[in-house]
């Protein structure tokens, strides 16, 4: 438990100046919340250091309520668990996010959940681009 709030720690300092130059993402919703968190601070709807320590509670009160379930070593094989441990921290970053928004006056929670819902019922075209890995943002 201590080292994956270690890791995010780090993580977190890593992009503190909300610059997205070499993130790399395994799915597109990372990506997004990731985006619109560094849109958000750099127009000033809050500063990067409230929402580094949203971030680092989240994560420190989900491991609380999970009881440290989804511990990296868990997994059986080691991309596996890197799997895992990135989609547990983009699930903290976009609850995070999500408190952030509803904290700063910005969107009730009802409309958070309602352009989550209009999001997820419209997912982007496909196309012919093709990918051999995780999505990077440059």
């Amino acid at each position: 438990m201590a080292e994956r709030r270690k890791i995010a720690e780090r993580a977190a300092d890593e992009i503190s100046d909300a610059a997205a130059d070499g993130a790399v993402f395994a799915e597109p919703w990372q990506a997004r919340a990731f985006a619109i968190a560094v849109t958000l601070s750099r127009a000033g709807r809050f500063a990067w250091d409230e929402f580094r320590a949203a971030l680092i509670a989240e994560i420190g009160a989900d491991e609380t309520d999970r009881g440290d379930a989804r511990h990296v070593g868990d997994a059986a094989h080691p991309a596996d668990a890197g799997a895992a441990a990135g989609a547990a921290y983009y699930e903290s970053w976009l609850a995070a996010l999500e408190r952030m928004i509803h904290a700063k006056g910005l969107l009730a929670p009802a409309e958070i959940e309602r352009r989550a819902a209009a999001i997820a019922a419209s997912p982007p075209a496909r196309t012919k681009a093709r990918t051999s890995g995780p999505i990077t943002i440059a």
